[in-house]
């Protein structure tokens, strides 16, 4: 019988793990951590979970905390610019499930092992791996697996972080409205967002700056929040009131902080896609995906969707197999995979850029037509839809003529 082993204990490894154990395949999961260390950490990241998601944690049975602490019901949308500032607000539809990663991940694992899963704690090595299993699937990004997964040149237009971030859990900043995220694009700048969350210490805001490296953003990627908490808060109000200061009226400046010390994360993404197999020495094959295959930018919230659909479609080319899981059986699993990421990937990077003229244009449109607002923001649910219509101005056009001409925004929730 196939035997799969999972290094990584991520979004992708979880949930391949689950999937495997749903169809009656045999896995081994290994993590570096326990349940109770992933619970434990700091802050690494920040993801918001779209609906078709959330439709495969159904499917696994692990959808847990629908209350609305734990959703996003609209988008507020800034873009600002030399001759002023758009802006228009959105509804969401299905909502976005945002959910501390220290919750969500040990969550998962606890699932695994309770349904009688085989986890195993500590490091291992990939030929180690090898020796127990017919394939090893990579879901873990650290440096050990660079060299296994050497980054793919032509799929990766960057080389260094285009990106510098700032993120943390906060308290006291106002919603306007509940349940609400705003985004503000400051085009040679960077972004800086705010997003209501449920983390691991209750409902809070997330407040994040995406700096253009070297730019104006990016010095609290720099500071101390332990060493100088009030330093570090007071040049967070400066950047706000400069650069989003609809934003920094909302703060109230007695209550404003970090909700505890340490829940902060700080550095660079380099955007990149690695080689999607690699032949181990014995002859077994191991296969990447997560962040060992492709990491993005976080701006278009796709790190974590991207992780489960993957996991998902690479269950089900197991379980189709009907022949060894060998070379041949990893390039056409890598390319089928890749078939879907590249929209992904390609949305991603083309976020990093000042928008071009068509989509500031689409975005003018949703500043003057809810349907046009609801449906731009519904698509994110569905980066191939999403990336049709940013990628050229035909994509666009056709996107606005079809919120406008049947009535309905274009906002049907699109596939998995």
């Amino acid at each position: 019988m196939t035997r799969i082993g999972i290094i990584g204990s991520g979004i992708s490894g979880l949930q391949l793990a689950l999937r495997l154990q749903q169809l009656d395949i045999p896995v081994t999961l290994y993590s570096a951590h326990t349940a109770e260390e992933l619970a434990a950490a700091r802050p690494r990241n920040f993801p918001a979970r779209f609906a078709p998601t959330q439709a495969r944690e159904e499917r696994l049975g692990v959808h847990a905390w629908k209350s609305d602490d734990a959703r996003v019901h609209s988008w507020q949308i800034t873009l600002h610019g030399e001759g002023g500032q758009l802006e228009f607000a959105a509804a969401l539809t299905p909502p976005s499930s945002v959910v501390d990663f220290r919750l969500y991940l040990p969550h998962l694992f606890g699932e695994f092992t309770r349904r009688g899963g085989d986890a195993v704690v500590g490091p291992v090595g990939l030929d180690e791996a090898a020796r127990r299993h017919d394939l090893v699937v990579v879901a873990n990004g650290d440096r050990s697996m660079r060299d296994v997964f050497p980054a793919d040149a032509a799929r990766s237009p960057y080389t260094g972080p285009q990106r510098i971030l700032a993120s943390g859990f906060y308290h006291g900043i106002h919603e306007d409205v509940p349940h609400s995220l705003d985004i503000h694009f400051l085009p040679g700048i960077g972004e800086i967002l705010r997003i209501p969350f449920l983390s691991r210490l209750g409902p809070a805001h997330v407040l994040a700056f995406e700096a253009v490296p070297g730019g104006p953003l990016e010095a609290p990627a720099h500071l101390d929040a332990d060493a100088d908490p009030a330093g570090f808060l007071r040049e967070v109000l400066r950047l706000l009131a400069e650069h989003a200061p609809s934003l920094r009226e909302r703060v109230d400046t007695d209550r404003f902080g970090l909700i505890a010390p340490g829940e902060l994360a700080q550095g660079g993404v380099t955007p990149v896609v690695r080689r999607g197999w690699a032949a181990l020495a014995d002859g077994t094959c191991a296969l990447a995906i997560g962040d060992a295959w492709i990491t993005n930018d976080p701006l278009t919230a796709q790190g974590a969707n991207l992780g489960s659909h993957t996991a998902f479609a690479l269950a089900d080319l197991i379980a189709a197999a009907d022949g060894p899981l060998d070379a041949t059986f990893c390039q056409d699993a890598s390319d089928r995979l890749w078939d879907h990421a590249r929209h992904v990937v390609d949305w991603s990077n083309a976020f990093l850029a000042p928008p071009p003229p068509h989509v500031q244009g689409l975005f003018g449109r949703a500043a003057a037509d809810k349907r046009i607002a609801d449906a731009f923001v519904s698509r994110f649910h569905d980066p191939v839809a999403m990336w049709a219509v940013l990628s050229d101005p035909g994509g666009a056009e056709a996107f606005v003529a079809g919120c406008t001409d049947d009535g309905r925004a274009g906002a049907d929730v699109a596939h998995d």
